[in-house]
């Protein structure tokens, strides 16, 4: 926040100070005069006003004017009012602070939003969500709803010519039931480009606007293998969990051409069958058909039109997939495991816990299969081994935040 804005603030908050201490004072006779005059409209204006510039909402649950009924002239009413003025004088020179101070731009749009989620209400952040993505372009509108419509198993669906906005609904609920966990997370992460990666999903989360997506995906290393953090060698075991066509195996040896030996799990057979061409020519990669979870067990396929995001379910659907529990299909140490297996990346992390905590591997995990994977799995994973530092990195440019990796590098 630049200073002007900071003493424009400021000014309004001694304002508003000033008037409540009129008020408070006010003889009956000059409270009558203030209530006939624009008093209570012109104060009101400059709360939401400085509401709008720090939570960007103009009402807020501490302070409710537009609530307040009845007579006027009762000294109900005056009191009602001042205790609702102090109320908002008491809490909004903090929420000031807190953003003037952050130290960076960044940090300011994330203490901002953190504020919003906690001092705004459900339904009004709500209207705010609907009225950012009305303000689309038409042909935009379009595009996000048939993204969502076709993901919608995954966050919720979005069809506003039908009033559905579920997947809206979802993320506030969220980041309401959730907002300390994300605060946790921010603060966890290991560098300023992951709290940009972070705060850019939350923010296109509640305005629908792609630029936070283009600004926050990764522009020089390949998916998963960022080369300021992911450092690799000669003796790695690699645990490719989603490895598809065996494009990320590929991104792995192009990008570090050494290597022990890679496991490659893939539970469809027809992408199966495509990997072992691809990595034909490469020596000491094992291709397992099988799914990864944690337990043992048998599922079923259910095939997409983009093969890629294939996923296991209960429900019998003819084609049966064996899923393992990595702790137990893979003896040796293993030094990197990446995971991108739509929305199985919890079990995968529960079935390979003697291995994160007896040999501190890599992890390479997608997080982005649903709502709550940005920031439950970064707490399962420290829950496991609290010595691992958190990363994100965003390799997508959808219509929605996807392929959002975290990566827990081991110090």
């Amino acid at each position: 926040m630049i200073k002007d804005t900071c003493i424009q603030i400021r000014n309004a908050i001694d304002l508003v100070s000033d008037t409540v201490g009129c008020i408070q004072n006010f003889s009956e006779k000059d409270w009558e005069e203030a209530v006939s005059g624009r008093l209570e409209a012109d104060l009101k204006s400059v709360i939401e006003s400085v509401n709008t510039e720090l939570l960007e909402s103009s009402k807020v649950c501490f302070c409710r004017l537009d609530d307040l009924a009845g007579n006027k002239m009762d000294p109900a009413y005056r009191e009602e009012l001042v205790r609702q003025c102090f109320c908002w004088l008491d809490k909004i020179p903090k929420i000031l602070e807190k953003q003037y101070y952050a130290e960076n731009v960044w940090d300011e749009r994330f203490i901002r939003l953190m504020d919003r989620i906690q001092y705004v209400d459900f339904d009004m952040i709500m209207e705010n969500v609907k009225d950012s993505l009305m303000n689309r372009k038409a042909a935009e509108i379009e595009n996000l709803c048939k993204y969502y419509q076709r993901f919608q198993d995954m966050w919720g669906t979005l069809d506003v010519n039908n009033n559905r906005y579920d997947v809206a609904v979802n993320r506030v609920t969220v980041l309401k039931e959730h907002r300390e966990d994300f605060i946790w997370l921010y603060n966890r992460l290991g560098d300023q480009r992951s709290r940009l990666v972070l705060t850019s999903m939350l923010y296109n989360w509640l305005t629908f606007d792609t630029a936070y997506i283009m600004g926050m995906k990764e522009a020089n290393y390949s998916d998963y293998f960022d080369l300021d953090l992911v450092k690799c060698d000669a003796d790695e075991v690699i645990a490719d969990l989603g490895a598809w066509t065996g494009d990320s195996a590929l991104n792995y040896i192009r990008t570090y051409g050494k290597y022990k030996k890679i496991y490659c799990y893939e539970i469809d057979e027809s992408s199966t069958e495509i990997m072992r061409k691809n990595l034909a020519e490469y020596p000491d990669i094992e291709i397992r058909n099988k799914g990864v979870g944690d337990k043992n067990s048998v599922g079923y396929l259910v095939k997409l039109s983009d093969s890629s995001c294939n996923k296991i379910t209960e429900y019998n659907t003819g084609q049966k997939v064996e899923v393992v529990c990595l702790d137990e299909d893979i003896e040796e140490k293993i030094t990197l495991i990446k995971m991108d297996i739509e929305g199985a990346e919890q079990d995968a992390l529960r079935g390979s816990i003697r291995h994160i905590q007896e040999e501190s591997p890599k992890l390479l995990v997608s997080v982005y299969h649903n709502n709550e994977d940005i920031w439950k799995i970064p707490r399962m994973i420290t829950d496991m081994d609290s010595d691992y530092q958190l990363y994100l990195r965003s390799n997508g440019k959808q219509w929605g935040p996807a392929e959002i990796v975290l990566l827990a590098i081991h110090e």
